[in-house]
């Protein structure tokens, strides 16, 4: 018995009514069917040549474009029906197997092709994924960058890795072992924060914030420089750190310079700063 494709679309009029000796004239534009008449049919097998079953097969077109997808069943089996003659491309994905480059595959007329995939689970696709962002207490909830973070085990308290966060805040650990860890992060200038409990387990992804808060021991900078005179250098100097405040200059802290003109600021605050210097004789 042939197998029937449809040739042209069902197409249908609009609604109408009839009356008692009415003649009705009710044309139809029929358009050619896009269905083709060839197909693509396997089985996906895992490295013990056992059948893999939820696995994606994706079907591209010929300029890579996703064109259909469909699920390996319980016996690894896919198939892509009425299919025009034409070039494409063909994948295989799970969440335990990395897609696989894709191979080309062309499709003549009423041909049915037979692709079948060889996979490797890849036991690191089953591990876990930490990542958040690090961001600043309080109202602010600033970003930030160059934050150490640490990954420590919970029993052990042993480091078992470490990452920093990019400007945006952002910081990720993946390929986490299933198990009970401790988050940590750290920053100059911002106090340690606490150590966050976390649960890794296999396939799971734990979206976790971590905020510092502002050290105002340690978020602070230093100011130093030479004094010189001619090229020469300048000893016992006077050195005036002034800041700006509503663009006044507020003398804040004063210095000396030492036997090679040399002087510094130590725990200067965030702020506009001038340095002024000068030196007195006796006469």
């Amino acid at each position: 018995m042939d197998n029937k494709k449809d040739l042209y679309n069902l197409n249908f009029s609009k609604n109408f009514s009839i009356s008692n000796n009415e003649e009705i004239t009710m044309d139809l534009s029929l358009e050619n069917s896009n269905l083709g008449t060839s197909s693509i049919v396997g089985v996906v097998l895992d490295g013990q040549s056992q059948p893999v079953e939820g696995a994606t097969i994706k079907l591209f077109d010929s300029k890579g474009v996703p064109y259909l997808h469909t699920i390996t069943n319980a016996l690894g089996q896919y198939s892509f029906d009425s299919l025009l003659s034409n070039s494409y491309s063909i994948s295989c994905v799970k969440d335990d197997i990395v897609l696989t480059v894709p191979e080309d595959i062309y499709l003549s007329n009423n041909e049915i092709k037979t692709h079948n995939f060889i996979v490797n689970v890849e036991p690191t696709l089953n591990l876990c994924a930490i990542a958040g962002l690090v961001l600043e207490s309080g109202l602010s909830n600033a970003v930030i960058g160059g934050a150490t973070v640490f990954l420590i085990d919970a029993l052990t308290k042993d480091t078992v890795a470490t990452t920093i966060s990019a400007s945006d805040g952002e910081y990720v650990f993946y390929d986490v072992a299933e198990g009970d860890y401790l988050v940590v992060a750290t920053k100059l200038g911002y106090a340690k924060s606490n150590e966050i409990e976390v649960k890794a387990t296999n396939n799971s992804i734990v979206n976790l914030n971590i905020k510092l808060a502002v050290n105002p021991i340690e978020n602070v900078g230093t100011i130093s420089g030479v004094i010189t005179n001619n090229g020469k250098i300048v000893p016992n100097a006077f050195v005036g750190l002034y800041k700006i405040v509503d663009d006044k200059e507020v003398l804040v802290a004063t210095t000396k310079t030492n036997a090679s003109g040399l002087y510094m600021f130590g725990s200067v605050e965030a702020g506009n700063y001038k340095v002024k210097s000068k030196l007195n004789q006796n006469v």
